[in-house]
């Protein structure tokens, strides 16, 4: 073998892994606590996208709430997704990758 021996090496191909969310987080606010708020965030940035439901909170606590939800998925290159005007979707985009969160979305749609 000589000195550049390595240069003429094939590489191996790599295995893509696809993450998937262990569970989808279910939230209905009805009282909004930056402590909480904090966790669900955390969650999400775990790989477990959340369903929140913001019907019973006042428009500038539901503003609170999507600003920061809004803001750690843009950090973490998440997505978000509007199901109605007051239920959204957040979560991290290897959630999407499978198909699965697209299929519970269908379903949530109909």
């Amino acid at each position: 073998m000589g000195l550049f021996s390595f240069l003429k090496r094939k590489k191996e191909p790599e295995n893509k892994v696809i993450k998937t969310a262990k569970r989808v987080m279910f939230e209905q606010l009805h009282e909004v606590k930056d402590s909480h708020l904090t966790k669900l965030a955390t969650n999400i940035i775990n790989g477990n996208p959340l369903i929140i439901n913001l019907e019973s909170i006042d428009i500038d606590s539901a503003n609170k709430v999507i600003a920061f939800l809004t803001g750690v998925v843009y950090a973490i290159e998440g997505e978000t997704y509007v199901i109605n005007e007051k239920i959204i979707l957040f979560g991290n985009s290897e959630v999407y990758d499978d198909g699965s969160v697209r299929k519970l979305l269908d379903e949530i749609e109909k």
